[in-house]
């Protein structure tokens, strides 16, 4: 006898990394409507993704044995809203 064809499962792994890589869409979005600028836009993911590592356990092995990126990591926030502040800056200037 045939088995009947199984559906695809959904992925039984941590939900959050989901939640998280569409927070990093989302960014991505916002970095790019903010700024208008690849150069500063891709400083805004790389930041982002300094958080998405903490849903994948190389990647955050990685961030956590470099002291440099988990400061980066702390105020990213800061960093991300001076960015922005810079961008509004110039542009009300123009």
């Amino acid at each position: 006898m045939s088995t009947p064809p199984r559906d695809p499962e959904r992925p039984s792994g941590n939900p959050l990394a989901y939640w998280a890589i569409i927070g990093t869409s989302a960014l991505l979005c916002f970095a790019w409507v903010l700024t208008g600028s690849l150069i500063l836009t891709l400083v805004i993911i790389a930041l982002g993704m300094l958080h998405l590592a903490r849903h994948f356990p190389e990647a955050e092995a990685f961030v956590t044995n470099d002291p440099i990126l988990l400061w980066l990591r702390r105020f990213s926030p800061l960093i991300i809203c001076l960015i922005a502040a810079l961008v509004l800056v110039t542009r009300y200037l123009r």
